[in-house]
């Protein structure tokens, strides 16, 4: 989002609105001029006011082109009497290095000096026609005002798509809107009773409508009234508005606040030179992540937790708005659990995700108002990798790291050890366990035991003894091995290495019935001595194993039976 202030312009006097105050630009993307239909100067006699705002070419300009005379202005603007001002104007602005908006007759629809919405826009489609022509890469904005909750009209005016590239109103959230006139304030949803977030609705509503970006062309709350101060009100409504418009209406991308005095009120929207308001503009812009300092960037954007698709993985920046006339404190909690308390706008909490546990969780925020609301979501682990590149689960990970420092890892696993061990894999598993816990290289094989396989680990495996075949010379390497096998093969190192497997009749597992006959000794040996384990009372013996289970399993019983 752009933003940036009306700090320049001429007296009225000069001929447009607003006294001429420099102001401090630093950080500012957006930069607004004031002329109009009558003026007597042109564009070029202002550029040394404006001008030295753009030099830097990191801001965008917005220049208001009023109908000075209001609604007596369309006839002349549609007759040609402006016409030669027009091409002078546009032809200045087509000069300029930066993006240019121009706001044409603005506020149409709560003119004094009333017209038609016929009459304004054949006037603002003859100045579009002469701007295309003079200076194409300028855009046009249309750009009524809000009216308070009489909802004048805007959508009568609006001159066409073709005609129109932004959308944008004037937005204020005076508090004194009719000099004190609460009822009527009321009435109409303005003053202490006005919104920002409500008075934009009717806007972006048309901008929706018309699929155009929304700029805020003025605006803001004055900080002072009849000599009154209310720098403290103007403070925290700009605080306001600045941290919610974006995140609630993401069709705004620009917003300009008026930053001047006038000579002809009492009402003053000078904060340049005004601590109070300074602050919490700065404060407003600094802590929102969608404003940018140079038009050419591209700032963050919002996205409304409902419609969040994405992953939820390291550090979720959150924000919540909720309509109320007060500032509230807002609690943020995972799961009942509180990590963050905020009492400013916009209610700001960053989650650190890392720290949850995969699978579902729920979210809460809950204002001081009694105003809640919780989102469900879930979690997925980051990938965990081992030492050798392959995915592996986060418990495992310390494990199969040491078996592979051990070298216990045969070579052509694959890049994912989460997935289930192949009988020819644990066939070069038990080779590598047997070297590792002998301190010999295995032989090399003498023959082919099998007719479905020619692997040399697994050759070696079977003339070792480890490994048998299924019936009728074949090994099946590439069916998933089952836990009671598993069992078998190592076994059968372990033999080999000089120990002893005792016969049993029976396991005291509640599914021995399951467990093969040639099988029940081994599962007996190996789940007594913590190498392969039950859970439940039961062993599963035709149960699978992962590759990364079976490593943590050759680890055990290197450490666990020498």
């Amino acid at each position: 989002v752009w933003y940036g202030r009306t700090t320049l312009g001429g007296t009225k006097s000069d001929g447009s609105y607003g006294l001429v105050n420099q102001g401090q630009m630093e950080g500012e993307s957006a930069v607004s001029f004031y002329s109009g239909t009558t003026d007597a100067y042109s564009m070029a006699h202002w550029s040394y006011l404006y001008g030295p705002a753009l030099e830097d070419g990191t801001r965008a300009f917005l220049l208001y082109y009023n109908f000075n005379q209001e609604g007596t202005d369309c006839a002349l603007v549609t007759s040609g009497a402006y016409d030669s001002k027009l091409i002078e104007l546009f032809d200045h602005l087509n000069g300029l290095n930066c993006p240019v908006f121009i706001r044409i007759g603005g506020e149409m629809n709560v003119w004094g000096a009333q017209t038609t919405p016929a009459e304004f826009i054949a006037a603002y489609r003859h100045i579009v026609d002469i701007g295309r022509s003079r200076a194409p890469r300028v855009a046009m904005v249309f750009s009524p005002n809000y009216s308070g909750g009489n909802r004048q009209d805007m959508d009568t005016f609006y001159p066409g798509d073709q005609y129109v590239d932004w959308i944008g109103t004037s937005l204020y959230y005076d508090r004194y809107h009719h000099s004190g006139d609460t009822a009527r304030d009321e009435f109409y949803g303005v003053g202490v009773y006005g919104d920002a977030m409500l008075n934009v609705q009717q806007t972006v509503n048309l901008s929706r409508l018309h699929n155009k970006p929304v700029i805020l062309t003025e605006g803001g709350s004055s900080n002072q009234f009849s000599g009154q101060d209310n720098s403290s009100w103007a403070a925290e409504r700009m605080q306001k508005a600045y941290s919610f418009l974006p995140m609630v209406y993401p069709e705004i991308k620009c917003i300009i606040s008026s930053d001047y005095g006038n000579d002809w009120s009492s009402v003053d929207y000078t904060f340049y030179d005004n601590s109070v308001v300074t602050s919490a503009y700065r404060q407003a812009v600094a802590s929102s992540p969608v404003y940018v300092h140079d038009y050419r960037d591209t700032g963050a954007y919002y996205t409304k937790l409902s419609a969040y698709t994405g992953k939820w993985e390291g550090t979720m920046d959150l924000a919540a708005y909720t309509y109320s006339p007060d500032k509230l404190s807002a609690v943020w909690s995972v799961d009942g659990q509180i990590f963050a308390t905020c009492t400013d706008y916009p209610y700001a909490a960053s989650l650190d995700v890392s720290a949850l546990a995969g699978g579902d969780h729920s979210l809460t925020v809950t204002f001081s108002n009694g105003a809640s609301k919780s989102y469900a979501f879930q979690v997925t682990e980051a990938p965990v990798y081992a030492q050798d590149g392959a995915q592996v689960s986060k418990w495992a990970q310390a494990q199969v790291d040491e078996a592979l420092a051990q070298d216990l890892v045969p070579q052509g696993l694959g890049s994912d050890y989460r997935v289930e061990i192949t009988r020819g894999q644990f066939a070069a598993a038990a080779v590598k366990l047997y070297e590792a816990m002998s301190g010999e290289k295995a032989p090399a094989p003498s023959g082919s035991a099998f007719t479905d396989t020619t692997d040399p680990v697994i050759l070696q495996a079977a003339e070792l003894g480890f490994v048998n075949g299924i019936g009728g010379g074949a090994f099946a390497p590439d069916a998933l091995v089952t836990r009671e096998q598993a069992a078998s093969m190592l076994s059968r190192v372990y033999t080999k290495l000089g120990g002893e497997i005792p016969a049993v009749e029976s396991t005291s597992f509640q599914d021995d019935g399951q467990i093969s006959g040639w099988a029940r000794d081994a599962v007996a040996f190996m789940s007594g001595k913590r190498i392969i384990n039950g859970w439940g009372g039961s062993f599963a013996p035709q149960g699978n194993a992962s590759i990364e289970q079976a490593m943590i399993i050759s680890l055990g019983m290197s450490k666990g039976l020498r």
